[in-house]
């Protein structure tokens, strides 16, 4: 696989999880793991981390070509 080619796919997967978590908190769903239920800060860290990831992935991904 060329680095170009995973660079964009890890972008792509990182892009999916930030979506996830900022759909979580935009419907205020809540997730609950046995009896315990997931903060709403736990998505919003999740999404910072995830999208600050996936436009890197993109960036490196175009100043590698």
């Amino acid at each position: 696989m060329k680095k170009n080619t995973a660079l964009f796919l890890a972008g792509i997967i990182f892009g999916l999880v930030s979506l996830a978590h900022l759909l979580r908190i935009i419907f205020m769903a809540t997730i609950t793991i046995d009896s315990y239920i997931l903060p709403m800060w736990v998505s919003v860290v999740g999404f910072i981390i995830a999208f600050i990831l996936s436009a890197l992935m993109f960036v490196s991904r175009k100043n590698n070509l």
